[in-house]
């Protein structure tokens, strides 16, 4: 396994393009398709240091080896596959999003996050929780809190804004965790809405408009 005191793995892509085509999102899981010659194991956790030929930047990040490394790996290229979690993965999407030229809000996101603050409530199993929303996009939320105790990846969670604002309230929305870790320093989960119904849909959009608002602030007088 590799240890805080390992130097990280030193990898370079040929360009922005060359990595973007190296990752792969589904279901909520991140993977990178790591090219280098270096031996690793099936399991182990790799620091990365990953640099690109056509960008300034460096980009460190922490993940798992899903596969030995493989001598014609990829397009004739050897290397392994590679996934990540907690703020390791917010770290993998971030570069993602600079090598889409994309705001690192988004991360792997289809759309833009916007960041605000509103209570909430976390139904988990049979389980509610107070928590803050701190970023929402049509697609997803990021939820803070301490109570939420160890969660897997795609367990189903429901989220409801508290107060009746923007439409949402006594509507719970139907949501899967895709990742658990910190923002910042605060913990909290990353969620990503499963339901299509034009009435959610419509709701997050409210509630996405009135946040954008805010930060802008009221206009000139």
């Amino acid at each position: 396994m590799t240890g805080a005191s390992t130097p990280p793995l030193e990898v370079r892509y040929a360009s922005r393009r060359a990595l973007l085509s190296s990752a792969k999102t589904e279901r909520g899981a991140l993977t990178l398709f790591v090219p280098t010659p270096h031996k690793v194991a099936q399991g182990e956790c790799v620091r990365l240091m990953v640099t690109l030929a056509d960008a300034d930047g460096r980009f460190e990040i922490e993940g798992t080896a899903l596969t030995w490394t493989q001598a014609g790996g990829r397009d004739g290229v050897g290397g392994f596959l590679a996934n990540f979690a907690g703020d390791h993965k917010r770290r993998a999407a971030e570069m993602i999003a600079v090598c889409a030229q994309r705001p690192l809000s988004m991360g792997t996101a289809s759309r833009e996050r916007v960041v605000l603050r509103v209570r909430c409530q976390l139904k988990l199993t049979d389980e509610k929780f107070p928590g803050e929303l701190r970023d929402l996009s049509q697609t997803g939320a990021f939820v803070v809190g301490r109570q939420f105790g160890k969660r897997k990846v795609g367990e189903p969670v429901w989220l409801k804004v508290q107060g009746g604002l923007f439409g949402l309230g006594g509507t719970w929305l139907e949501a899967r965790v895709i990742w658990q870790g910190k923002k910042g320093e605060e913990p909290g989960l990353g969620l990503r809405f499963m339901s299509n119904e034009a009435k959610q849909a419509s709701a997050i959009q409210g509630l996405l408009e009135d946040a954008s608002r805010e930060a802008q602030g009221p206009p000139p007088g």
